[in-house]
């Protein structure tokens, strides 16, 4: 078996949100003499030396230049489509070719079926469709019934599943997310990422029942991140010493929501934001809870990383990825401020309980089977079954 793989990850020195999915793939891969092909949006002094970039250097240099002169940034779906064309003229015969992720690569995967691959959407996201559905309803919710979201958009521009012979996806909501738009479920594999259990780890100074109670928010807030629900928690909640944490810049969102969001933040004392922090884990090491309160979530990457950092999370269904509920933490429904509050009112009065998650939650970032040998075994598995079925 000889496997291509087209991510939009950065790959080397420079990252993106997209690498740490990515790498563990490419390393189980290339250590397996099986790897013939990374195609990515930028490459910097990466090791696997069959890697190139989809677009020509020109051709990015030449879009910068127009953004920095006309202070005009392009959209989204016009980066991905300019990826999607240049990485098809780049793709090669093999008998695998993993997109990463699929769902805009209607020009790859159309070249891979030509050449005789198996196509493998690693689905990153929630299917689009159902990410577009949930803009459609919270939107109204949030005042703005005319605000075109950012996944109502991408859903113009969104590949069709049946371009996939199968997809590994991030979670069950994932799964759930393509079954409910079409694709077999039988095809579906279901894999959690890993994270950096050393960069991740837990604090030695635990928590004394003294200590102000710190929960904490990570994540890039768009609508669907759900903020808004955890502020209506905290501002019921009856918590005496405590203190709410938000991490993260406000994206793809109507400026009338985000002056919502900033003017909440500064009528509480009790509340810090923080717009760009380069070092989470120490966050995490020096709060009480996570909450993760969105109501779309491919996996939930801040999850893992608390849970690594030993503490317990409050999340949703559609985010719970490894999170057991009752014990590494507690999962609740989408659009439920009042079981966040619950939950946090709970949690606050039981550090004993706290601390037991947190332990629990560490042990179940710790044995977690690897992202990059799980993927490996289902391509193995997909590629065996194939040849099988040919003969």
């Amino acid at each position: 078996m000889n496997v291509s793989i087209v991510t939009f990850a950065n790959l080397g020195e420079k990252q993106n949100l997209k690498t740490p999915d990515i790498l563990p793939v490419i390393d189980t891969f290339a250590k397996a003499n099986m790897l013939q092909q990374v195609i990515c949006q930028i490459k910097k002094e990466f090791y696997f030396r069959h890697t190139t970039e989809a677009a020509p250097k020109v051709v990015r240099y030449f879009f910068r230049v127009v953004e920095k002169i006309f202070k005009y940034s392009f959209p989204r779906q016009f980066t991905e489509t300019i990826f999607d064309f240049f990485a098809t003229q780049q793709l090669r015969p093999a008998d695998v070719v993993i997109l990463h992720p699929g769902y805009f690569m209607r020009r790859a995967a159309e070249r891979a079926k030509r050449n005789g691959s198996i196509v493998i959407d690693m689905a990153v996201s929630v299917h689009i469709k159902t990410n577009a559905e949930l803009e459609r309803e919270e939107m109204p919710r949030l005042g703005v019934p005319t605000y075109d979201g950012l996944y109502m958009q991408l859903e113009k521009a969104e590949a069709q599943s049946a371009m996939f012979d199968y997809v590994i996806s991030m979670s069950d909501f994932v799964k759930d997310s393509y079954v409910q738009n079409g694709f077999p479920s039988e095809k579906i594999f279901v894999v959690a990422p890993d994270i950096d259990t050393k960069r991740f780890s837990p604090s030695s100074n635990l928590h004394e029942d003294g200590d102000v109670f710190s929960v904490l928010y990570v994540a890039h807030t768009q609508p669907l991140k759900g903020l808004h629900y955890l502020l209506k928690a905290w501002s019921t909640a009856n918590l005496s010493r405590a203190e709410l944490v938000i991490v993260g810049r406000f994206t793809d969102m109507p400026d009338q929501l985000k002056e919502m969001y900033l003017a909440k933040i500064a009528e509480d004392s009790r509340i810090t934001w923080i717009e760009n922090e380069s070092h989470p884990e120490n966050l995490y090491r020096a709060a009480s809870v996570l909450v993760f309160p969105t109501l779309t979530e491919g996996f939930g990457r801040v999850t893992l990383e608390a849970m690594a950092c030993g503490i317990p999370v409050i999340t949703t269904v559609n985010a719970r990825g490894i999170v057991e509920d009752r014990k590494t933490g507690f999962v609740v429904p989408i659009r439920d401020a009042g079981a966040i509050r619950e939950k946090l009112e709970f949690l606050y009065h039981s550090p004993m309980v706290r601390k037991e998650m947190g332990e629990a939650a560490r042990k179940a970032v710790e044995n977690k089977k690897p992202f990059g040998v799980s993927v490996f075994e289902i391509c193995e598995d997909i590629s065996r079954k194939n040849k099988s079925t040919r003969i």
